[in-house]
């Protein structure tokens, strides 16, 4: 938790800024752009973009003489205008994106690749499941205990997990153990020790 802010808290940008903005619902007109194009084409499309926003946060007027190797420690970056470059490209892209991009992925290309890689190649610009994913994991472990056994959490994921492996016939049954009786678990444990 941060301290109380009172002066930065009156400027609705800088709120906008530290609050993350307005968060992009579902596809974006960027990710549906990126569904039609090859690789090559991909790759220098979201390179465009995240160099135009990295321009625009820093004030340069033409995004072109922007180096995409220098690394954005070199450019000026500090913690306003990276969380400002995440705002522009999240709603650029549609992605919830973490407000460390810039320190994770540190030049225009990093970026770059790191969008192009959670876009993926799906039809239609859905997101793939693995940043799905990502985003699931940050925030299942920010929850505190309580909130992960008060909500059941590891259950519906065990409960996910074992639905996987029905789709992908893996040959082994699920048991829900919330439903199960006695007998059910007695039999499941047959099964897996080759005893039934």
């Amino acid at each position: 938790m941060t301290r109380p802010r009172p002066l930065l808290d009156a400027l609705p940008d800088v709120r906008e800024v530290l609050d993350g903005g307005e968060e992009a619902a579902g596809e974006s007109a960027f990710a549906a752009k990126l569904a039609g194009l090859s690789d090559a084409e991909r790759g220098r499309a979201v390179l465009d973009l995240v160099r135009s926003h990295v321009a625009a946060v820093l004030g340069y007027d033409d995004p072109s003489t922007l180096d995409p190797s220098r690394p954005f420690e070199g450019l000026g970056f500090d913690s306003v205008s990276a969380v400002d470059l995440r705002n522009r490209l999240g709603t650029a892209t549609g992605l919830k994106l973490s407000s460390t991009l810039v320190f994770e992925y540190t030049s225009t290309s990093a970026v770059a690749d790191y969008l192009k890689s959670l876009l993926g190649e799906s039809a239609g610009g859905v997101l793939p499941v693995l940043a799905d994913l990502d985003r699931l994991e940050e925030t299942v472990l920010a929850l505190s205990a309580e909130d992960l056994e008060r909500n059941r959490i590891t259950s519906r994921l065990q409960s996910l997990i074992g639905r996987i492996g029905d789709l992908l016939g893996d040959g082994k049954e699920g048991v829900a153990l919330d439903d199960a009786s006695a007998d059910d678990v007695f039999d499941f444990i047959d099964k897996e020790l080759g005893l039934a």
